[in-house]
């Protein structure tokens, strides 16, 4: 009884991790009619990237990188220059809330090393309805003379494989 028992819940737990996966589509923003199916393709700077899961469908994009000569004298981040990245994210059809935060995505330099967030003044993000969109920036310490950043995008922060990936050259 007791391996029956167990079989049952290995089957279930099977059917329930499968069923927390998701997939990214895309469309340049001057055609955002037809999304193509993401086979984890390379995105730019402004492009639409359209996520959907089991919860519905929302929208990010990276929209610009700046860089900022303000440090954080509490920070014990040692790092020759600070970048703050600029994004757009929409809610399409989640139910629940929308949050994107910096925990949401992993920035790495041309080197493929991760940077680290940096502690500076940016603007924070908002939790949003369906049918509503927000703004938000992340600050990193980069430590590299290359205005290159490659971003990873999370659907699910738990996850160790990263839905989307986008190449930035600034």
């Amino acid at each position: 009884m007791k391996k029956v028992v167990l079989i049952f819940i290995a089957i279930v737990s099977c059917f329930c991790i499968a069923g927390c996966t998701s997939t990214a589509t895309t469309s340049s923003s001057s055609d955002n009619t037809n999304p193509v199916e993401n086979k984890k393709t390379e995105y730019s700077l402004n492009q639409d990237i359209y996520i959907k899961n089991d919860a519905g469908e929302y929208k990010i994009k990276i929209t610009g990188i700046r860089e900022t000569s303000d440090r954080n004298q509490f920070s014990d981040t040692e790092t020759k220059r600070v970048i703050i990245i600029s994004y757009e994210y929409e809610n399409i059809s989640l139910e629940d809330d929308l949050y994107i935060s910096s925990m949401d995505y992993k920035v790495y330099d041309k080197q493929g090393k991760v940077l680290e967030e940096y502690p500076a003044d940016y603007k924070y993000p908002d939790s949003i309805g369906t049918g509503r969109s927000a703004t938000a920036e992340m600050a990193y310490a980069l430590n590299s003379d290359d205005n290159y950043v490659e971003i990873e995008f999370y659907d699910n922060m738990f996850n160790s494989k990263s839905d989307c990936l986008i190449k930035v050259e600034w």
